[in-house]
């Protein structure tokens, strides 16, 4: 931070202390002086500082520069390797900044992402999750730094209504680097085995979990040990229930989160299922590597999460394919598959290296070298328009991006709830659902608790308008 004093300020406030009257006693009036002074110069560098602040878009100069960047640490070794193959490339082609890249899990990064900013060991750089129960939170105690300036400078060909997702108060806060879909995993030899199809219908999807039940196999590798799981699964079932107009108007206007069709979403998946034994026993006890452990052994014949999961099953070393579909129709409903962001890229409001961390964000998300990655290597779709002609994907990868690169919106796709809700809502639906899948409470009393949550959320003004 620079501080500049402003030279004719002072001056003229020196001369007005000489207007003083005369008090009896010239060590008294030197005291005032003295102290009127001290005050003006304080007051004068506030008011410099602030003028100073360095927007980090000016051209940066040859000193030696060290960024801090804060991510979530990748689902495997070999591609926690590969992300820091990226980082020293961006150092040796910018010999004058080093990057300090420290990866930890996503729990512990949402436990102590705000604390960490506050304190004087906070990143640069960091990545966390969209929407506002999560980087609006930060946002709003003012630990963003605004990037309305960077996207005018750097050009950022971010589809817009990404864009607005991490937008708080109009001022873009963020930059989108992922895009993602919640869906179902299948195993295609279990499907290949009984003449199953990806199932249209709710009715289908039963009749897939009750045979692979009675042949000894586990339906869905669900795991809820961390709670967050859960909130993934109602939305994909309350996004088919309440289509993508209800799920506006229950999100962005006036609807109410305890309407039949919500009550149904959380009866179905936290009550019957559990009670027909389609999920292990004691969900609320297993960690989602776990869970994903019982698909990826074969233990389990499908697997209910997202398409961030694309790049650690194609690390894995599997005795079978693995397939995709969206949660089926319930009842007549549509089939209105979550989608929307995954996670972005924040710049610390209190950076003291603005330009640096710029360039470096830049890099991590628009370089070509880093996009081609990004595909390739960790199945991520980016949030803006990529030729992919001369790209090397997987199928299944290469279906979900084509279903997602579209610049208009996913208009077509439901929401991923927690990533457009805010955080007291997030929190009513994490402790919530575990308590149903206990027992402990009831869906229609969940759904009040939500309908509760928020709209206390909403009179506070912590919710998104439709971007």
């Amino acid at each position: 931070m620079r501080f500049v004093l402003s030279v004719s300020y002072l001056s003229s406030r020196l001369s007005a202390m000489l207007l003083l009257p005369k008090l009896a006693g010239s060590p008294m009036r030197e005291m005032l002086s003295i102290k009127a002074l001290v005050t003006i110069c304080i007051a004068t560098l506030i008011v410099s500082s602030t003028a100073c602040v360095d927007d980090g878009v000016e051209p940066m100069d040859q000193a030696n520069h060290l960024v801090r960047y804060l991510t979530v640490e990748q689902e495997t070794p070999e591609l926690e390797a590969l992300a820091e193959e990226s980082i020293e490339r961006f150092e040796k082609d910018n010999p004058n900044i080093d990057v300090r890249r420290e990866a930890i899990s996503t729990e512990d990064q949402r436990a102590i992402i705000r604390t960490r900013l506050g304190s004087n060991r906070s990143p640069d750089l960091f990545s966390f999750d969209t929407g506002p129960g999560f980087a609006g939170v930060l946002a709003e105690a003012g630990l963003l730094y605004p990037l309305d300036k960077a996207y005018r400078k750097f050009e950022w060909p971010v589809f817009e209504w990404a864009k607005q997702r991490v937008s708080f108060d109009g001022v873009p806060s963020g930059v989108p680097a992922s895009l993602e879909e919640l869906g179902v995993y299948y195993n295609k030899d279990v499907f290949d085995r009984f003449g199953f199809e990806e199932p249209q219908t709710l009715n289908q999807l039963e009749h897939i979990a009750e045979v692979v039940k009675s042949n000894g196999m586990i339906p869905f590798a669900f795991g809820n040990g961390e709670k967050w799981p859960a909130g993934h699964l109602f939305s994909m079932t309350v996004s088919n229930l309440l289509g993508l107009k209800g799920l506006d108007r229950a999100l962005f206007r006036v609807g109410q989160w305890d309407d039949t069709e919500v009550i149904q979403a959380i009866d179905l998946i936290f009550r019957r299922f559990p009670d027909k034994g389609y999920y292990p026993a004691n969900v609320n006890t297993i960690p989602y590597s776990d869970a994903n452990a019982l698909f990826y052994s074969g233990r389990a014949a499908m697997n209910p999460t997202g398409t961030w999961l694309l790049s650690e099953l194609d690390e894995q070393d599997l005795a079978f394919g693995v397939g995709f579909f969206p949660f089926p129709s319930i009842g007549g409903s549509g089939i209105t598959p979550p989608a929307g962001l995954g996670d972005g890229l924040f710049v610390a409001r209190n950076t003291d290296e603005p330009k640096a961390t710029l360039k470096l964000l830049d890099y991590l998300v628009f370089s070509e070298r880093v996009v081609r990655d990004e595909l390739e290597r960790f199945n991520e779709i980016p949030a803006f328009s990529v030729d992919t002609s001369d790209l090397v994907l997987p199928p299944l990868f290469k279906s979900v991006l084509n279903d997602l690169q579209v610049a208009d919106g996913p208009s077509t796709f439901g929401y991923n709830i927690d990533v457009v809700a805010p955080q007291r809502f997030n929190a009513a639906m994490s402790d919530g659902f575990a308590d149903v899948l206990s027992g402990d409470t009831s869906p229609e009393r969940q759904a009040r608790t939500l309908r509760a949550a928020y709209q206390e959320a909403r009179d506070q003004g912590e919710t998104l308008s439709k971007p």
